[in-house]
């Protein structure tokens, strides 16, 4: 990245807060490709990186402000690990939910019994 700028208060917006969204997708990315998510596509679908960044921001950064933009970006890439596990694991809770019962066997549902042979 490279730049001089400097993120000094919340919201982020403009080119700052593109910046960090570009960051926030491709630490994504890398992070999706290592966990090997079961459930990968709603994993994804939960992925919001705008939420991602507006809500990290105002918790774990808030207090640490000014920043440059260059180093919140790496604590972007540094810090996203943990929150995309939590969404793989969302994303395996709801799959888990939304499975049909198992069928369970019916014995003697119209079938001949032993003693009809």
């Amino acid at each position: 990245m490279g730049s001089n700028a400097i993120i000094a208060s919340l919201p982020v917006a403009g080119a700052d807060r593109a910046v960090l969204i570009d960051a926030a997708n491709a630490a994504f990315e890398r992070v999706i490709e290592r966990i090997e998510p079961n459930n990968e596509e709603l994993t994804r679908g939960l992925w919001d990186a705008g939420d991602y960044i507006d809500s990290w921001l105002a918790t774990d950064l808030v207090d640490k402000l000014p920043m440059p933009r260059d180093e919140v970006a790496y604590y972007v890439d540094v810090f996203l690990v943990h929150h995309v596990i939590g969404l793989a694991d969302e994303a395996d809770r709801e799959t888990a939910h939304h499975s049909p019962e198992p069928r369970k066997a019916v014995i003697g549902s119209g079938l001949a019994s032993c003693g009809d042979i």
